[in-house]
């Protein structure tokens, strides 16, 4: 056989040798993706803190027993820190609202406390507090927060009846007032007093019964040099020990042109 015919046989036998090696043996496999591995799937991180409420009460607690002076404290974090505390009854009607300052306006959350004189209820009555504060855009409503107390029907050793919190008082009129009072040798004084707690008018009063009795008294404050705005009228006795004032009875009024 010639050489040349030679190399050439040898090659065709190695390509049909090297054929049927790739072709007639195992086909390669490929190696499947690993599958995930089941595993509990994790809920998305709830926020590290919760936004605190603009305005809290604090006290008195849900349901609590209260009596009348009612005292309510809580925090507030509100614009110009000013809120509005404010009780109401069963028929939803306010027995007594103020205008309250925080320690510290929006942005750094403040306390507050107020109190709230009214008279009892005849008997044990719910009522309903609210604090909330004014949208400076439009004066509405924000930021209202509630809480459900129980008002006892026990009296205060001192109560003004007439006129009641809030009560709007024509300018340069007379103003009556009168309620009750169980208090040592029957006396107490009552006062009007401007928004920098400045004393306006003064009384002496004497109530037609004196501890352990309960007894009624009425006065009258001549407002005619008294000029318009937001005041407080107090009642209270005096201490028979040191002569400081005791069994307070304040309520905000508004006299008006």
């Amino acid at each position: 056989m010639p050489r040349r015919l030679h190399i050439l046989l040898l090659i065709a036998i190695s390509v049909a040798l090297s054929a049927c090696s790739s072709g007639g043996g195992a086909s390669a496999t490929s190696t499947p993706a690993p599958r995930p591995t089941p595993g509990t799937r994790t809920a998305p991180s709830p926020a590290a803190t919760t936004a605190a409420s603009a305005i809290s009460i604090d006290e008195p607690r849900a349901g609590a027993s209260v009596r009348v002076p009612l005292v309510i404290s809580g925090a507030a974090n509100v614009f110009e820190a000013v809120l509005f505390v404010q009780v109401t009854g069963v028929d939803g009607r306010a027995l007594c609202e103020r205008r309250v300052q925080a320690t510290s306006g929006t942005g750094t959350p403040g306390t507050w406390a107020t109190i709230m004189a009214f008279p009892p209820p005849a008997s044990p009555a719910p009522v309903t507090i609210r604090a909330f504060s004014r949208s400076p855009r439009d004066g509405s409503e924000e930021n209202a927060v509630t809480r459900s107390v129980q008002v006892s029907a026990e009296p205060p050793a001192i109560i003004i009846a007439e006129p009641r919190c809030n009560t709007d008082i024509a300018q340069g009129s007379t103003l009556t007032v009168n309620g009750t009072a169980r208090v040592f040798e029957a006396t107490l004084m009552v006062e009007l007093r401007d928004a920098a707690g400045v004393v306006v008018k003064t009384a002496l009063v004497t109530a037609d019964a004196g501890a352990p009795d309960t007894g009624h008294w009425s006065t009258t404050l001549d407002l005619a040099t008294v000029v318009a705005g937001a005041y407080e009228l107090v009642a209270y006795s005096t201490s028979a020990r040191d002569g400081s004032p005791e069994n307070i009875f304040a309520i905000p009024v508004r006299i008006t042109v």
